[in-house]
């Protein structure tokens, strides 16, 4: 997977080392299987390596809303974007208590 997370991070895979990659994509995996109650499979770790590109970028940025110079403007998603939510909720098992 680690492979793939660099692939998707482009060029800017260079900013991070193997370490703090490994790191991040095992925060994900747990947060994707605590949010739909079950182990990983495929999609759920497909889900959480795209999750993982995302806390990698917005490393040095977090808790910022938005942010304007020079006339560039950057707005943060907050929390996970919709198709991955989607993805998620199919697989997701729902507890009863």
């Amino acid at each position: 997977m680690l492979d793939e997370i660099k692939l998707l991070l482009g060029e800017s895979a260079d900013n991070y080392s193997d370490a703090l990659i490994q790191l991040i994509l095992r925060q994900s995996i747990a947060e994707v299987e605590d949010y739909c109650n079950r182990e990983a499979d495929a999609v759920m770790e497909y889900a959480a390596m795209r999750i993982t590109v995302i806390k990698l970028n917005r490393i040095h940025s977090e808790g910022a809303s938005s942010q304007s110079f020079s006339g560039v403007s950057e707005n943060y998603i907050d929390g996970w974007p919709a198709d991955i939510i989607a993805s998620l909720n199919k697989k997701r098992k729902i507890r009863v208590f």
